[in-house]
């Protein structure tokens, strides 16, 4: 029977439960003091998050105090305006990317937000003019119009000896037209240095591999789709789209950018309407390159076509702190959380306030399923430093199976602090505070934060990777029917 390890995968309901999670009252004036609210977030994390007595140590602790104070001190005079960059710099220093500091989506921030973002470098631009000057070839390969998605358009322009992708449509929020979104310098053998800010204008420094003349330039985790000027012809699919295709009689691909909770219908389609085709086909390629996490649930279909042998997954340990418990206590309360999913949160939470300002572990799960399919024999995930999260839990269990060869780069590695379950208030309610409840069993022996899950085989950044993988899986299967003669 399929058990699927659930404690575990708690942290991915959280932006679920942000659906339910009660209204904040507006602070006053005093309660958005940035000293106050400095105090706040720093006890917060002291008392809650799992991650803070294996950070701060006897070694760094007095290294640690010293910092806390230097940044109290900037807080007591800082405004409104200054305030959100001096708490996330806090936070920065546990480098835990699910440890953050966030905006409310209320309209009494939208002015404040305006502000704090609407500086730093700009370069207006008229998307008119540069259609004209774009409309028959641009002076270099990568110049034109790129799209995330549709969320944001950028006119990527060369500048000295690198690019400048600059805004032309943005969320009118937090990033504007002329805003600079990333930066690309030559780094050697077609890498390039990349600098990309994120939604909070924080800036995160990689090697990237772009093909100056392909029409997907792939950022991390982001998918940058070049839309003018097109390629004549061009019938391209869209980076962020999920899709199936059986590529010739051994081989297929399931692409799944997103784990997301509005996809798994999507998700759930894709494997059963060509279940069939799957399990009469001798590879499989999931390529879940670029996708940043979401909800575990979204893969369960998928694990019962790797498994080979039960997946242990040892169960998350859990700083029982009475805020903590009390985030448990809500989420289970609520109508959207499944009721046949409550059981062992339940047995958990009981076990939460038997250990309260202690830590519980519940015990390790064991996943097993009836069947292994015969085919497909062999899957090959196709992982680099977009997969984070909960899609570095599908990793985690799809190494467990004999079948599975992880292509590749490393993963992000945002995986060793989880379980957010919901954000946190404030006093001041401008801002919502995320941190999380648990840690991997694993660490901090063997983290994975901030190094991620290594693949395999590592793939070079100039190969077609799709390819690369195909042709190794049919090298493979050469050499082991050689083998058997």
């Amino acid at each position: 029977m399929f058990n699927y390890p659930a404690i575990i995968r708690l942290f991915a309901l959280y932006l679920l439960l942000n659906l339910f999670y009660l209204p904040l009252t507006h602070g006053q004036t005093k309660s958005c003091n940035c000293r106050n609210n400095f105090d706040e977030v720093v006890a917060k994390v002291e008392h809650n998050y799992p991650g803070y007595p294996i950070k701060i140590t006897a070694a760094n602790a007095a290294a640690f105090e010293q910092y806390t104070d230097s940044i109290r001190n900037i807080a007591d005079t800082a405004n409104a305006v200054t305030c959100f960059s001096i708490l996330q710099s806090w936070t920065g220093y546990f480098k835990d990317r699910h440890l953050t500091l966030v905006f409310k989506d209320i309209p009494e921030n939208k002015d404040l937000i305006n502000q704090i973002f609407s500086n730093g470098e700009s370069f207006p631009l008229s998307k008119d003019s540069l259609v004209k000057k774009w409309a028959t070839a641009p002076d270099y390969p990568l110049e034109g119009i790129w799209t995330l998605s549709g969320m944001y358009d950028v006119a990527v322009i060369k500048k000295d000896y690198g690019y400048k992708g600059i805004i032309l449509k943005g969320d009118n929020k937090y990033w504007k037209p002329g805003q600079v979104k990333f930066e690309l310098q030559p780094d050697g053998n077609r890498t390039w240095k990349a600098t990309q800010y994120n939604q909070y204008h924080i800036k995160d420094t990689f090697t990237a591999y772009v093909d100056e003349a392909a029409f997907i330039m792939d950022l991390k985790s982001y998918k940058w789709e070049k839309i003018f000027p097109g390629q004549p012809g061009q019938k391209s699919i869209p980076a962020d789209s999920f899709y199936f295709s059986k590529t010739d009689s051994n081989n297929a691909i399931l692409r799944l950018p997103s784990f997301e909770l509005p996809y798994k219908p999507l998700i759930d389609s894709l494997i059963t309407n060509n279940f069939h085709t799957i399990t009469h086909t001798p590879h499989l390629i999931v390529d879940i390159r670029g996708n940043y996490g979401g909800y575990n649930l979204c893969f369960e279909k998928l694990i019962p076509l790797l498994y080979t042998n039960p997946i242990i997954t040892q169960g998350p340990v859990v700083r029982a702190t009475a805020e903590n418990i009390r985030l448990y206590e809500v989420m289970l309360k609520s109508p959207l959380f499944p009721d046949d999913k409550k059981a062992p949160f339940i047995r958990m939470l009981k076990n939460l306030k038997k250990n309260k300002n202690g830590y519980y572990q519940p015990p390790a799960d064991t996943t097993t399923f009836p069947q292994v399919y015969a085919q497909p024999e062999k899957v090959g995930f196709l992982m680099d430093e977009g997969c984070a999260s909960a899609t570095e839990l599908l990793i985690l269990d799809a190494k467990q199976s004999k079948k599975v060869t992880l292509f590749g780069k490393r993963s992000a590695g945002i995986v060793d602090y989880l379980n957010l379950v919901a954000p946190r208030s404030l006093s001041c309610s401008r801002f919502l505070l995320w941190i999380p409840t648990a840690r991997l069993a694993t660490v901090p022996q063997h983290p994975i934060d901030n190094t991620g899950i290594l693949p395999d085989v590592e793939i070079p950044h100039h190969e077609n990777w799709v390819n690369y993988v195909q042709q190794y899986l049919e090298n493979l299967d050469i050499k082991i029917a050689n083998s058997s003669k």
